[in-house]
């Protein structure tokens, strides 16, 4: 399963982030060490430090499954970072 990094140079990176996260209704989450933070929520969002690299959690909880299309658009407009396999999710969605 592959494993999404990303490293914000700028709060308004971490703030075009979030608007991002926004427009998808899957669950989005951003690791810190051990803590999670809502990937959606402006004011978490804005306590992490530029220039440290987080993993992304992205979560599905109904039929429509976007992480294809999320994977996408970030790796586009952010420093973002792929390890491991390609996820199959998208594949595996009518399951």
């Amino acid at each position: 399963m592959e494993k999404l990094f990303i490293t914000f140079r700028s709060e308004e990176d971490i703030i075009a982030f979030v608007e991002v996260c926004c427009e998808y209704d899957d669950a989005i989450d951003i690791r810190a060490g051990k803590m999670l933070t809502d990937a959606k929520s402006i004011l978490g969002m804005l306590l992490l430090k530029t220039g440290e690299t987080f993993e992304i959690e992205y979560g599905c909880y109904d039929r429509e499954d976007n992480y294809s299309q999320f994977r996408e658009e970030i790796l586009k407009k952010f420093q973002v970072t792929v390890k491991g396999e390609p996820d199959k999710r998208t594949s595996m969605a009518g399951l």
